[in-house]
């Protein structure tokens, strides 16, 4: 079975050179048992930002909505991250509630909401 990780970037851009060593690291150290996928937002930028807020949120929802994603990473940091809550928290499905939800510094305050709901 392949874990299918859907990545998206609530805050800052990320770099594709990055992108593409981590999926290097994937490749070397799961054996093909990891997929990761890289939402198209990731790469993009508005001011510092990966996207304008609503292109942010309808990636997460992208990956969060979507059954055959297994889990959401959250890429980078950033304080954009805690300004998505509003527009996904009504509008995530029972496929989001199923997945596990990783991140760390801003996106920290989706993710306890996220706990707060349920998920």
């Amino acid at each position: 079975m392949t874990v299918r990780i859907g990545v998206i970037a609530p805050g800052n851009r990320l770099d594709t050179s990055t992108a593409e060593k981590v999926k290097a690291v994937a490749a070397d150290h799961a054996g093909g048992q990891v997929e990761i996928l890289f939402h198209d937002q990731c790469f993009l930028s508005s001011g510092h930002f990966a996207g304008d807020d609503d292109t942010r949120a309808a990636a997460l929802l992208d990956h969060a909505n979507d059954p055959a994603v297994d889990a959401i990473w959250f890429a980078r940091g950033g304080y954009g991250a805690g300004r998505l809550l509003t527009r996904i928290l009504p509008k995530l499905t029972d496929a989001a509630r199923d997945k596990a939800w990783l991140g760390y510094s801003d996106a920290g305050f989706i993710l306890a909401a996220l706990m707060g709901a349920g998920f």
